[in-house]
């Protein structure tokens, strides 16, 4: 990783950049918002800082970090990706955006190889691999950027564009910050997460739902393998989800759960949508008529 000379604070020990985090909090943080998206602003520095964090296992305890990650950083993308501004802005945001977005990729590799799972970045991501927000719908036509056959090998990428431009855009852009995840060990680190024996159900959901969003653009030979038992395990774990704990507020996770896993269903496994949502609206309305009042109310948030 040649993230050093862009600002990665290596001069000066591992300060996180407290004063381009204020910036950005005051440029972010408000209705009259204008993000800065090159890799020497305040955006890039505070990402390849928090990576820089991540890779020593310190971005959570390094409170200036947690606060970019917590609050100004999600904000900043989802304007980025998701507000009606994104058609009027020209190549060079656009290009821009891309940049942020793999050093988001980055950021979230490395630390998705600790604990605790970072549920919240994985929000981010899930944002980030979205095709159907705004910033990937208006790119959807751009081509990959990288020849990823060369990194995995031809077949093996982890995301590819669809075969037929008759059935779907290419979506180079979205497969290029997927392929790259793979490459920094993200789904490998994932992997090895969802396979851990004592993981909660709210991180298991938090793992799953970046692939759910892009599962049409995975590569079914080489993720389909690695998400498949994940599959299995949950739908037999909520089949076996019993009246009494039904109380237990961590099971709030498994509506949002089921529906990252049905988008999983419906590219690896179409044989078992049907059983994801006849499972899903058992355990809604399992929770619907459950005396536990936390479970009601989730559950009419579900419906």
């Amino acid at each position: 990783q040649k993230n050093d000379e862009n600002g990665n604070c290596s001069g000066e020990g591992i300060e996180f950049p407290t004063t381009n985090l204020y910036e950005l909090e005051s440029r972010v943080l408000t209705d009259h918002w204008s993000i800065p998206y090159k890799r020497e602003e305040s955006l890039g520095k505070c990402l390849i800082a928090s990576t820089y964090l991540a890779r020593l296992g310190l971005s959570d305890s390094d409170e200036n970090c947690k606060r970019f990650m917590d609050r100004c950083m999600p904000e900043a993308f989802k304007k980025l990706l998701t507000s009606s501004a994104v058609h009027k802005w020209g190549t060079e945001i656009h290009e821009g955006i891309y940049n942020m977005l793999m050093l988001l990729v980055d950021l979230v590799a490395e630390r998705v190889k600790q604990d605790p799972i970072p549920v919240g970045l994985l929000g981010v991501l899930t944002m980030a691999f979205n095709p159907d927000n705004e910033y990937h719908f208006k790119n959807r036509m751009k081509v990959c950027q990288r020849n990823w056959a060369e990194v995995f090998g031809e077949g093996n990428m982890h995301a590819v564009s669809p075969v037929s431009t008759f059935q779907k855009e290419p979506h180079g852009w979205l497969v290029d910050l997927v392929n790259r995840f793979a490459e920094l060990g993200g789904f490998s680190a994932i992997q090895s997460k969802l396979n851990s024996e004592d993981i909660e159900l709210g991180a298991i959901s938090a793992l799953v739902q970046p692939f759910g969003v892009c599962a049409e653009y995975l590569n079914s030979s080489v993720v389909q393998p690695m998400l498949d038992p994940v599959i299995h395990k949950m739908i037999k774990y909520v089949q076996n989800v019993e009246e009494k704990d039904l109380k237990d507020k961590r099971l709030v996770s498994i509506p949002e759960l089921l529906s990252g896993i049905k988008l999983l269903c419906m590219r690896f496994q179409p044989d078992l949508v049907t059983a994801v949502d006849d499972l899903r609206l058992d355990i809604l309305l399992r929770m619907l008529k459950s005396p536990h009042f936390s479970a009601k109310m989730n559950s009419l948030k579900e419906v």
